[in-house]
């Protein structure tokens, strides 16, 4: 009964129906305490889970009593050096970045980097994950040189684990490029926006919304060098792949006008940009 019930629970929560998920993953929580103790790892999983739903809803005040029981439940019956504990150490650091508390945040994610190399070794995929959770949280706090040392350490993980063009890869690219696009740095991040976009190619097909998205970035990485007219017929061909993805008046397509008018403008041709201004309006009506 209790499986059932929290196969039922993610499953909603997969579908984003969130009120539905949080009422299943609450009857699996009761269920699992019913039924196992209220110290039980499977009462963890289920606390966790129904975390994770409050999460996504922003509910931060109900989510994060949740995470630190489940924690604790998982320290006692594991140790502190599992790497289920380090699960439950990066879900409640994630949320608290999310809430704007980094330096606990920041504790909590080193500490899960240390369990994780620790338990799995430094090339595992897990700890490439914590890494660029790490990077985020540096580069949020302005932390660039450790930024970049954890996106590259992750990227490094990645590449040797899943191959250079992984879709995990791609994103792990598309991290490193991000940082570097921050800072000014676009002659960086180029070169890995390029690569990004290639893996995202081969991965979903030319037409895929996640390519729009990376076509999208390299040309942002082209006209801030001033190389707007190599960036215009990416940057038409990320809205023609929206556009077609989910129509010319859903926001994403008008984002995506709003974006042409600014670059337009940017580039100093101001007809052009007054034409995709007036689009975007039109299709806000």
């Amino acid at each position: 009964m209790w499986e059932e019930l929290n196969t039922k629970a993610l499953e909603l929560f997969r579908n984003r129906r969130y009120a539905e998920a949080a009422e299943t993953a609450k009857q699996a929580l009761e269920k699992a305490e019913q039924s196992f103790g209220p110290d039980d790892l499977r009462v963890a999983t289920s606390l966790n889970n129904l975390a994770e739903i409050y999460r996504a809803s922003a509910k931060y005040d109900l989510a994060e009593p949740l995470w630190r029981r489940s924690l604790a439940i998982r320290q006692e019956k594991l140790g502190p050096a599992h790497p289920d504990v380090a699960t439950s150490l990066n879900n409640l650091a994630g949320a608290l970045f999310e809430q704007g508390r980094m330096d606990e945040a920041q504790r909590m994610l080193l500490k899960v980097v240390q369990i994780l190399q620790k338990a799995l070794g430094c090339h595992h995929p897990d700890l490439a994950t914590a890494l660029s959770n790490l990077a985020a949280l540096n580069r949020a706090l302005g932390q660039h040189p450790a930024a970049k040392f954890n996106y590259e350490k992750a990227l490094g993980i990645l590449e040797d684990a899943f191959g250079s063009e992984d879709v995990r890869t791609g994103e792990a690219l598309n991290n490193l490029a991000g940082l570097y696009y921050s800072l000014d740095r676009f002659t960086d991040a180029e070169p890995l926006y390029a690569r990004a976009l290639q893996i995202a190619e081969k991965t979903f097909g030319p037409h895929h919304s996640h390519v729009a998205a990376s076509l999208n970035n390299l040309a942002a990485c082209l006209a801030g060098q001033g190389k707007f007219a190599d960036a215009e017929p990416i940057l038409l061909r990320a809205q023609s792949i929206l556009e077609a993805n989910v129509g010319a008046t859903h926001p994403i397509a008008v984002e995506g006008l709003e974006r042409l008018a600014e670059f337009y403008e940017a580039w100093g041709k101001t007809e052009q940009a007054e034409g995709y201004k007036e689009r975007a309006s039109a299709a806000l009506r």
